[in-house]
């Protein structure tokens, strides 16, 4: 009878990691406002390239891990430490595939619409 119990256990658990993957791999690569920005490495801020992974986000001055993930119908919410200029923080970010481009809230502020980089 344990087994079965410990078998449930990660079947759900396998489930919970299955969805955060699949939540971010949509919305996983490089974006920006405008295809030409997609190479620039010293951008500024408004030029800057979004890189989306598995594990990171990077955006202009902010490099950060992600801590949680969670999707409510097609926005991924991530939970993102960055550090940068100020030190270490927790900044929300939210992403919202549509129509090829993607919906940014960067720090509870809308960051516009993002192309896919090539």
């Amino acid at each position: 009878m344990k087994i079965w119990k410990c078998a449930a256990v990660v079947f759900v658990l396998s489930g919970f990691s299955a969805t955060s993957i699949q939540a971010a791999e949509s919305v996983n690569g490089k974006w920006a406002a405008d295809l030409a920005f997609c190479e620039r490495f010293f951008a500024t801020a408004a030029e800057s390239p979004l890189i989306v992974t598995d594990s990171a986000v990077r955006w202009s001055a902010d490099a950060c891990r992600i801590g949680r993930v969670y999707k409510t119908g097609e926005t991924v919410h991530l939970e993102a430490i960055c550090w940068g200029d100020g030190g270490e923080r927790s900044i929300p970010v939210s992403l919202r595939p549509h129509a090829g481009r993607l919906a940014v809230t960067w720090d509870h502020g809308a960051r516009g619409d993002l192309k896919r980089c090539p």
